[in-house]
């Protein structure tokens, strides 16, 4: 070697050691490096958040000192921030759909169950595959970050969980946006036990010129609670908001309809005529806006447990969360974030906006005692552990968390304790955690990654990757079909069994359902606990 050669290489390997000496530097630069990597698109496959997985992976393989330097315990900090805010937003809606959709959860276990012992059986009775890899690579087609986590605690090398997951991951997105896309293309799908939500995809408002004389109560979807009246003003009076039933409507009344674009149409052709002007356009008597719900003794409360009647004379409409508008029915359960669209009397809308918060700089507030009472649970029933042959089995810093959080979701608060977030807070939260989780498993797993990945054992462990895959998704897909569930929930149930939001995103590019979304729910807090057990097993057998 020519004395320039050995000096250009002093220089980079001085280089690459700079990142092992200044860790909080490589750690966020992997961070915004990876961030970006996430963004570009691949056909229809967007990397999102895992794209800081494989910055760190490329940063750890330059040199060996990289991994060891990354501040202990960093990770386990960021795993539990994730999967605790996406359990206290998964909670409810486990719990919701645990009797309607346990026969389809029940599916969901089995299958992922099968799954684990295929991978294990083929991986290592046919391809002598170590337990860590196949484990690692399970919660790779499983897409699940937590499940990464229980890999590695549960191996003795966890930079070999690392590379089996790095391998599975991006598998798992194409392979399953290819199933989802295979899905919608099928229209002979009959759904004979899923008939729809009921719930409307998006809402309207209109105003109807009432023609015929009729009572609230036999407007169609009036008694379900599928549509609602926001204003009235009855014939040669002025305009007034409703609070409750509107009374007799008789011709020459103008009454304010808000539901979905079908129930708002059925209404106004069994009340009359469409108004060609809308009655609260003008808003000197009766006034509406959206209200930020931010003061904190209203958070889980319904709609009804306001008392915008009575305290107000106010009507609560809709409520907006997040991207999606829900109708305001009594039964409704808030949170802080949300915004509650209000119709008022003109004089009492500074009122009811102090009622509800409208503060901005309180969205992003988090109460640092019940988060704090929230992890603390979570970590301690992570503790237990039962030991089954060789295996050791125990909930641990992944699903501990997890677990306390959807029961804490569920319960949405204790007396004064407020256990839910904001949304934004919570959105913001889960973010960060799971970036720095990623960061840290890519920088410290770098190294071995670079020396088993690109390598024959790379490829003997890839092919029993796609073949866990395609058995693991053509499961569920057929669990989905026996069971009767429709085409658009299908979707959504895929996507939740395999737990990432990218497939959902693609799932309600190719159908516009809200079932999609509520199937999602339904699995996938559910589904990493099962995978969890599943790569524990894994490890152990």
């Amino acid at each position: 070697m020519s004395v320039r050669s050995a000096a250009a290489c002093d220089c980079i390997g001085t280089m690459w050691h700079f990142f092992a000496d200044y860790p909080w530097f490589t750690l966020f630069i992997v961070i915004a490096a990876g961030s970006l990597l996430g963004m570009v698109r691949f056909g229809p496959v967007k990397l999102g958040a895992a794209g800081v997985l494989f910055a760190g992976l490329l940063v750890g393989a330059l040199d060996p000192d990289i991994g060891p330097a990354v501040p202990a315990g960093l990770s386990v900090l960021g795993l539990a921030l994730y999967v605790y805010t996406v359990g206290l937003e998964a909670g409810p809606a486990f719990f919701r759909e645990l009797r309607p959709q346990l026969a389809v959860m029940l599916g969901a276990v089995a299958a992922l169950v099968l799954t684990a012992l295929a991978v294990g059986v083929i991986g290592h009775g046919v391809f002598g595959i170590d337990g860590p890899f196949l484990a690692g690579g399970y919660a790779g087609i499983g897409t699940t970050t937590p499940g990464l986590a229980a890999a590695q605690a549960a191996s003795e090398d966890p930079a070999q969980a690392a590379t089996g997951y790095a391998i599975g991951y991006p598998l798992a997105v194409v392979l399953t946006i290819l199933f989802v896309a295979a899905v919608a293309s099928v229209r002979n799908w009959p759904g004979r036990r899923d008939p729809g939500t009921g719930l409307p995809d998006r809402l309207v408002t209109r105003t109807v010129d009432v023609t015929r004389a009729a009572r609230w109560a036999d407007v169609p979807g009036a008694a379900s609670g599928a549509l609602l009246a926001s204003a009235h003003r009855p014939a040669g009076s002025a305009v007034r908001v409703v609070t409750g039933d509107p009374g007799p409507l008789a011709p020459g009344d103008a009454l304010v309809l808000v539901g979905g674009p079908e129930a708002v149409a059925a209404g106004v052709a069994a009340l009359g005529t469409e108004a060609p002007e809308h009655l609260l356009d003008r808003r000197d008597v009766v006034d509406y806006r959206r209200i930020l719900l931010t003061n904190p003794d209203l958070a889980a409360r319904t709609v009804a447990e306001l008392g915008l009647a009575d305290r107000f004379g106010a009507r609560a409409t809709r409520v907006r969360r997040g991207d999606q508008d829900l109708l305001a029915h009594d039964d409704l359960l808030l949170q802080l974030d949300d915004r509650v669209r209000v119709a008022m009397p003109r004089e009492r809308t500074a009122e009811v906006s102090a009622y509800l918060g409208d503060t901005e700089a309180r969205v992003s507030e988090v109460s640092a005692v019940s988060m704090g009472l929230g992890l603390a649970a979570g970590f301690l029933i992570g503790i237990p552990k039962l030991t089954v042959g060789a295996t050791v089995l125990s909930l641990g810093t992944a699903a501990g968390p997890l677990v306390m959080a959807m029961v804490l979701g569920r319960l949405r608060r204790t007396g004064p304790l407020v256990w839910v977030l904001p949304t934004r807070a919570n959105l913001t939260l889960r973010q960060i955690g799971l970036l720095v989780f990623l960061a840290c498993v890519g920088l410290t797993s770098g190294y071995a990654f670079r020396r088993d990945a690109f390598s024959l054992f790379g490829l003997k462990l890839l092919a029993v990757l796609v073949l866990g895959a395609l058995l693991s998704y053509a499961l569920m897909v057929l669990v989905c079909r026996l069971l009767g569930q429709s085409r658009p929930r299908t979707m959504g149930l895929l996507a939740g069994y395999v737990g990432n939001p990218a497939i959902t995103a693609y799932a309600n590019s190719r159908v516009s359902d809200s079932r999609v979304n509520t199937g999602y729910a339904t699995l996938f807090a559910l589904a990493i606990l099962v995978k969890i057990v599943c790569i524990q097993l894994i490890v152990g057998l």
